[in-house]
């Protein structure tokens, strides 16, 4: 019988990625005939195709995070073994290597994004004092929140993967320590979202810069004076660097991860330490004992 961290951790991790299966389903509907419809814009398409791959990264993310979450076979080595928590060793070897690194990577992912993170305080504090949503939906005029929304879209997935970063550090750290046997499983599913989100936060940097490119030629054609040219310009300058930053730090949090997959799949250690619990498996002996053996005539 499975422990209550174990089906709690299984059910937030079936609950976030049916919400990423939905989402990435949602930009496919929406995306794929407004890809078709803007052939006279190269840049927008291009935007629109980044989108679709960010779709495609969410649904093949959600899917196999969901498929992963949800089957109940046994599906990895460590499910196909069984011992008592008796018997069960203690963690060592390169395990406690890696429950440092669940314990340091969310605390240096926060350190090094300290500039992404005051950033979205001023964004947040800025949207406070403007009191945009009393009145967005008056007369159409939430249509003025529209770029805003978009500008604030690759940001947006960045700081969603560093928070799934932060709170998968935290609930796998706690799956480690208890030795669950839905370990290995969990963690496959956390690498898989997080791979998502990252792809997400990358593409979301490209659509970024390119939109900021076509803003700065916009702003060379209308020809603002000085003064508001140096403002838009500084404003654009700091919104692009901040995002184009903060992609690759996510890529080396997700390398961090990745590098022990071979390990929490198929190493010895692990499928001894993360083995089943004995009477799971004596629940399916039983089961295979009590019931009759089907005869060929």
């Amino acid at each position: 019988m499975e422990k209550l961290t174990d089906r709690l951790a299984l059910g937030v991790l079936r609950f976030f990625a049916t919400a990423m299966l939905f989402f990435g389903v949602s930009v496919f509907i929406a995306g794929v005939p407004l890809f078709g419809m803007l052939t006279g814009s190269p840049l927008v398409q291009t935007i629109a195709g980044i989108l679709l791959q960010i779709g495609g990264a969410f649904v093949v993310g959600g899917g196999a995070a969901l498929y992963l979450s949800r089957r109940r076979g046994p599906l990895l080595p460590n499910e196909r073994a069984a011992t008592s928590d008796a018997e069960r060793p203690a963690l060592g070897g390169w395990l406690i290597a890696l429950a440092i690194v669940l314990v340091t990577l969310p605390i240096w992912l926060v350190l090094r994004l300290r500039p992404f993170l005051a950033e979205w305080g001023r964004v947040i504090d800025f949207l406070a004092t403007l009191d945009i949503w009393q009145g967005a939906n008056a007369n159409g005029s939430g249509l003025v929140l529209l770029p805003l929304f978009a500008a604030l879209t690759p940001p947006f997935f960045e700081l969603a993967a560093l928070s799934a970063f932060v709170v998968a550090s935290a609930a796998l750290f706690a799956l480690l320590l208890s030795r669950s046997p839905r370990f290995p499983r969990i963690y496959l599913a956390c690498v898989v979202l997080l791979s998502a989100l990252v792809i997400a936060s990358v593409r979301g940097a490209d659509a970024a810069m390119s939109a900021a490119e076509a803003v700065r030629q916009l702003i060379e054609d209308t020809n603002p004076s000085a003064e508001e040219a140096a403002l838009l310009s500084d404003s654009l300058n700091r919104y692009t660097s901040i995002v184009s930053s903060t992609a690759p730090v996510l890529v080396w949090a997700l390398c961090a991860y990745l590098i022990w997959i071979p390990g929490v799949i198929s190493s010895r250690r692990a499928r001894i330490v993360f083995a089943k619990r004995a009477r799971d498996a004596g629940a399916i002996d039983l089961e295979s004992i009590t019931t009759p053996p089907r005869f060929r005539s």
